[in-house]
This record gives structure tokens, sequence and C-alpha cells, in this order.
């Protein structure tokens, strides 16, 4: 009785560790799930900012008119000011002012390359984060491998065990 009860607390173990292995794997799984979706977020963003990057330097040196409140545009309204001397904004109708790389004084150009640079170190420490990201899901997903083949191992010692 004592072989009966030993054999089966070996075999139930085993199974009851094979489930535990299988729901470590998941937790894994999921998480590397989650990171993929993170990592698709981050390089969309990174995408964004790297398009803004190359959009501002474009309209530079185009020229654009930036209002007050900060809304950018190619054309400004003149029906919403009184003397139509100074530019108004076409959304929300305050006054804006002309960019133009070539009409920016010293000072101007100087902060808007530190701008620049500043926007693209964040692109970098962007990309780096992603970088990262897509290391760790590496991980995950080695980490979920591993488990389910250490369930599969304990599930293949329990059913052979019940044959002996």
């Amino acid at each position: 009785m004592a072989r009966v009860w030993a054999k089966w607390a070996y075999v139930f173990n085993k199974y009851r560790e094979s489930e535990a292995h299988i729901l470590s794997a998941k937790v894994a799984e999921r998480n590397a799930g989650l990171t993929k979706t993170l990592i698709a977020q981050l390089a969309k963003d990174a995408d964004t900012m790297e398009a803004r990057i190359k959009q501002m330097a474009e309209m530079e040196e185009k020229g654009f008119w930036e209002c007050e409140n900060g809304h950018e545009t190619t054309e400004t309204s003149s029906e919403l000011n009184p003397d139509k001397s100074i530019p108004m904004c076409s959304e929300c109708g305050k006054p804006a002012k002309l960019v133009k790389r070539s009409e920016m004084s010293g000072q101007e150009k100087y902060e808007a390359d530190k701008d620049k640079k500043e926007a693209e170190r964040l692109l970098a420490a962007r990309r780096s984060e992603i970088a990262a990201q897509q290391t760790e899901l590496e991980n995950q997903v080695a980490t979920g491998k591993y488990f389910r083949g250490q369930a599969q191992s304990s599930r293949t010692l329990a059913e052979n065990l019940q044959k002996v």
C-alpha cells in the first residue's frame, strides 16, 4: 500500500509541476505580448518624431507662420486683422510671425539648432529603448519556451511512471 501511495503521490507531483510550468510559460508569453505592443507603440512614436524633425527642417527652409498659441501654418488670415498689417493665425486669430531660416537672427538659429539636437537626442533615446525592449522580448519568448519544455518533461516523466 505504501508503494502504491508513493507512486501515486510522485506521479501527482509531476503532473502538478507540469501545470505550474505551463502557468509560468503563459505568464512569460503574456509579458512577451505586452512587450510587443509596447515596442510597436514606441516605434510608432519614434517614427512620428523622426518625421516631425524632418518636417520642421523643411518648414524652416521654406518658411511658415507661427502664432502665439503655437499653431503652424503656411498661410495667414488678413480678414481677422482690421489694419491688415499684422498677419493673423487662421486657426485662432492671434498674431503670427514668419519663421524662416534665411531670415532668422544668429540667436534664433542657435535656438532652432538646439531644439533640433534635443529632438534628435530624444529620438536616439527612444530608438535605444526600443532595442532594449526587443532584447527583453527575446528573453521573454525564450523563458516561455523553457517553461513549456520543462512542463513537457514533467508530463513525460509522470506518464512513464504510470507505466512502471
